[in-house]
């Protein structure tokens, strides 16, 4: 076995090893460097016209007008030149891919939402980056996979390193990155998956600080001592916010509805006046979260003003990812969840004048909990809150606000995750059977037999002496592979030849148990990638022991 062939032979294995590790460094890098040129485009352009960190406020009325529109202009002519194709993106359809084709997203989709990404951010639409920085950093590991032709097990394992180098790099949180892949990406908890996305999510962390610097935001606001008499409050809050995730996720997943329809040569001018009129009327309502985080830390705000902008920052949202324009929910679930939490304890202040030192506390929470009900991720939000405030106190008061809201969504409301729901109403099938999702975790190279005979047709088959199976090569324009009738388990008295299913050997033991488990006997005959040589064998039998071993099923 050559060195190649070993390396690619251990990352078929479900299990934790060095070859892992390395391509998961390699992946962290690649999609780290695509996120921060994504970030340095946006900022680029948006310097251009002296929009600092994002903050659309200092613009004149005419620029915040305008800006949608050349938005929009943009994202059309993209649409114009790649012909109505590669129009999937995000991270609804990145979860779709990740479970349908083992991570694998065409390079077109990833362009398309690079470029269509930096025009929606740039001009001004309440959209976040973290969507394009999950598409981007796993269709960066997904060309590279491809490229060195790995299992298709770990292409999968690398599709999800890279949207973790994706987000930590996007918010430099890169324990809150690595939840959010196991807790939302994958479902799954599994020790041969926390090293390289960790890796990956450290590296995008690495790169990230080297290029705009160790940025915590919050890390200096001072969180008062809970007592047992603000636990009530905290609950109360925590179920205001659900209601307001519950009726956040229906109202966007019912404009997607009723305007799916509708040419998106429609669709975008619509978002793009929408977003146009609010941000000329509230301009701190225009990018992702920045605008809101600013008014929702200042200190004894108007109340009135927050409600006014908790209200264009709903709508403005929900219009603009409705309606399809290109962009990330978490961000701007930031921004919602921050004014909410503003807005409540400002407005209960002159009754209750000790509320004033929790007001900071609340706007953090309240920020992860809108994105923890949203998205239905609950211990990534808990991670997050505590990376960016960089104090283990706060999690026990975030606890009593996400418990609540997680409760009240699902259990009352039957709330599920709003990337999930998305793919429903889209109509893309992304469930999978619990076998066939335990079997993709390992390549068919871990249990095929090396060992057969390879025939020509015309040898004599029929007469060989030998305990190996036998596989006949039939040459011709169409040449194919035939093995002997009773090997697949057919009875008749005449030892016939019959066909054989073939996978190459970057497959999983998924790919070999569809084609097996209509007739459950037989054989499956591996080839090598790009020579088409016979390598190996698995049967039926091989796979029931598998299963049977509790390590799939």
């Amino acid at each position: 076995m050559s060195f190649i062939q070993g390396f690619k032979y251990h990352l078929a294995h479900p299990k934790t090893s060095w070859q892992l590790v390395i391509c998961g460094l390699i992946v962290g890098f690649f999609a780290a460097v695509a996120i921060i040129l994504l970030r340095l485009t946006i900022a680029t352009i948006t310097n251009f016209y002296a929009v600092n960190n994002g903050d659309f406020s200092d613009l004149a009325p005419a620029m915040r007008l305008i800006l949608p529109v050349i938005a929009v202009i943009c994202i059309l002519l993209m649409v114009r030149i790649t012909r109505h194709k590669f129009h999937r993106m995000g991270i609804p359809f990145v979860l779709y891919r990740q479970r349908k084709y083992y991570g694998y997203i065409p390079a077109g989709n990833t362009l398309n939402q690079f470029f269509s990404a930096i025009a929606a951010i740039a001009g001004g639409f309440s959209v976040g980056r973290e969507g394009p920085a999950v598409h981007v950093g796993a269709g960066s590991a997904s060309v590279l996979a491809n490229f060195i032709q790995m299992p298709n097990n770990a292409k999968r394992i690398m599709a999800a390193c890279g949207v973790a180098a994706g987000i930590s790099a996007s918010f430099n949180s890169p324990l809150a990155a690595v939840v959010f892949v196991l807790e939302v990406v994958l479902r799954q908890y599994r020790i041969h998956l926390f090293l390289p996305i960790m890796v990956s999510a450290l590296l995008g962390t690495a790169m990230s600080r080297m290029v705009f610097g160790d940025i915590h935001l919050y890390s200096d606001l001072l969180l008062p001592q809970i007592t047992i008499n603000a636990l009530l409050p905290f609950i109360i809050l925590g179920l205001t916010v659900g209601l307001i995730a519950v009726l956040f996720n229906r109202s966007l997943l019912s404009i997607i509805k009723h305007s799916r329809e509708v040419s998106i040569y429609i669709r975008l001018p619509l978002a793009a006046v929408i977003m146009a009129i609010i941000g000329w009327l509230v301009p701190q309502t225009m990018g992702s979260d920045y605008g809101a985080l600013t008014v929702a830390l200042t200190e004894h705000p108007e109340t009135s003003f927050i409600l006014t902008m908790l209200i264009a920052k709903f709508v403005a949202t929900i219009f603009s990812l409705g309606l399809g324009v290109p962009g990330g929910v978490i961000g701007v679930l930031y921004g919602i969840g921050a004014l909410l939490g503003s807005f409540i304890v400002w407005s209960l202040v002159p009754y209750f004048p000790q509320l004033i030192e929790f007001a900071p506390m609340a706007v953090m929470i309240c920020m992860v909990t809108m994105m923890a009900t949203s998205l239905n991720a609950p211990l990534a939000a808990l991670v997050a809150v505590l990376e960016l405030s960089g104090n283990a106190a706060i999690i026990f008061p975030s606890l009593l606000v996400v418990v609540p809201a997680i409760l009240l969504s699902q259990q009352v409301f039957k709330l599920n995750s709003l990337f999930y729901a998305q793919l429903d109403l889209q109509k893309l099938n992304y469930k999978v059977s619990p076998v066939i999702y335990e079997l993709q975790d390992t390549g068919v190279v871990v249990l095929m037999r090396r060992k057969f005979n390879l025939l020509e047709a015309s040898s004599p088959w029929r007469t060989l002496n030998s305990t190996l199976p036998t596989v006949i090569v039939q040459r011709g324009e169409q040449g194919q592979y035939l093995v002997p009738s009773n090997m697949m388990g057919y009875t008749s008295p005449d030892l016939t030849l019959v066909s054989i299913h073939t996978l190459t050997d970057n497959a999983t033991l998924a790919q070999a148990y569809q084609l097996l488990s209509p007739q459950r006997k037989g054989y499956v005959l591996i080839l090598a990638q790009g020579s088409n040589v016979p390598v190996g064998l698995l049967s039926w039998r091989s796979l029931q022991k598998h299963l049977h071993k509790g390590r799939g099923y």
